[in-house]
């Protein structure tokens, strides 16, 4: 099937619809069970309805596309376990558009409170930098940390971390960014030692955006 079909990678609109059946987490159909669905369709006269091999050699194609994160381990024992790849499934909910907007991709300032793993003063303070996240986005841009970039003020910024906090009168958490300030000379920045609070919607231009005007 061409990526540039509108149901990709499914063949069809009967497909898609069979997987969504059977690939409920809520409604686990055996093998025989899918079997007799598919036949009672058949004879209902429901068009295009697809094989079970069909639907195996689909399952397959999609495992391929976006892997498992769950690996069957067997011990020496013969015990047989179950290992998740964390990562794997942290990109898989990423990739997933029921998922994605639910992620909290930022430690919070809880200002105190907690009632969220991502409210910790350890997330907040203690994670270690190749931990933390490593950019914001704003608008089309991405910004990194330890990249100098430059704000809507005209001042120029290097962030270090990024996290959140709800702001006074804000019901939605603001993204903030932990940095330092930098300013031009004729040598180069200069980079003042002082740690600032920032918010990352203040960021116009990124580090790239930087070096191609000062090529001009």
């Amino acid at each position: 099937v061409s990526p540039d079909e509108p149901l990709y990678p499914w063949k069809s609109k009967p497909e898609f619809l069979t997987h969504l059946l059977f690939s409920s987490p809520r409604l686990r159909f055996s093998q025989a069970q899918k079997a007799a669905v598919l036949t009672w369709a058949k004879d209902l006269g429901a068009p295009e309805v697809p094989s079970m091999y069909a639907m195996k050699k689909a399952q397959e194609c999609f495992m391929g596309l976006l892997g498992t994160p769950t690996e069957k381990i067997t011990a020496t024992s013969g015990n047989v376990f179950y290992l998740n790849a964390l990562s794997k499934a942290i990109a898989m909910d990423f990739a997933n558009p029921l998922t994605r907007f639910a992620m909290q991709e930022y430690p919070e300032d809880g200002q105190g409170r907690m009632s969220q793993v991502h409210h910790g003063m350890k997330m907040l303070d203690d994670l270690p930098d190749a931990l933390a996240p490593p950019c914001a986005r704003v608008d089309c841009s991405v910004y990194f940390v330890n990249e100098l970039l430059q704000q809507s003020t005209g001042q120029f910024f290097i962030p270090k971390k990024f996290f959140q906090a709800r702001m006074q009168g804000s019901l939605e958490p603001t993204v903030l960014a932990l940095g330092h300030r930098a300013s031009e000379t004729a040598e180069g920045y200069a980079v003042d030692p002082e740690m600032i609070i920032v918010e990352v919607s203040t960021f116009i231009r990124t580090f790239e955006d930087l070096q191609h005007r000062a090529g001009e």
